[in-house]
């Protein structure tokens, strides 16, 4: 019998990695992968790969969110999705559950998101990780966005911010505090 896997802390690389995965499947089954929650179960299985702890959906003070790993010092993971726009070209008329978002990576459509994990006391370790099926985000302005949006929570915790995207030299990452 083998023995358990240690915990490991869960770093930014890892939700880099993360990340690209999401993007790959998703480029795999463009049908399949639309909205945050559809990912839920992915992000699940390659999380408990890494950590042998992981619960989903955790209620916080601020509400819930998406992940926690366990432990001594808790990490919190939440996703943010910007869908890709699919048409079929024999019906463009055709909506696909969950591809009508806009915007959806922008600090002021996660404004909830961050308020969650800036004032969430337990754990140091905080992730955002933004998952952009389009490629139209450019990281500087999510980044000048997201310090602006992070300095109007009061007393919140440092978040680092993983942004990833259908082309891998736009991937970039960034920590915001309070």
């Amino acid at each position: 019998m083998s023995k358990p896997v240690a915990h490991k802390k869960l770093t930014i690389a890892d939700v880099q990695d993360l990340g690209r995965t999401l993007v790959t499947v998703a480029n795999i089954y463009p049908t399949r992968y639309l909205t945050e929650r559809d990912f839920f179960p992915l992000v699940i299985t390659y999380l408990t790969g890494r950590i042998p702890s992981v619960n989903a959906e955790v209620a916080s003070s601020e509400g819930v969110i998406d992940f926690q790993l366990k432990g001594n010092n808790p990490t919190w993971l939440e996703l943010a999705v910007q869908p890709r726009t699919i048409v079929d070209a024999n019906c463009p008329s055709l909506k696909f559950p969950g591809h009508s978002a806009k915007n959806s990576l922008y600090p002021s459509q996660n404004r909830p998101e961050l308020r969650k994990l800036m004032l969430e006391p337990k754990g140091k370790t905080r992730f955002l990780l933004l998952l952009d099926l389009t490629g139209k985000y450019d990281c500087a302005t999510l980044k000048l966005g997201y310090q602006a949006e992070a300095k109007k929570i009061k007393k919140g915790k440092s978040i680092r911010i993983v942004y990833a995207s259908q082309d891998a030299t736009k991937d970039c990452h960034f920590v915001v505090k309070a």
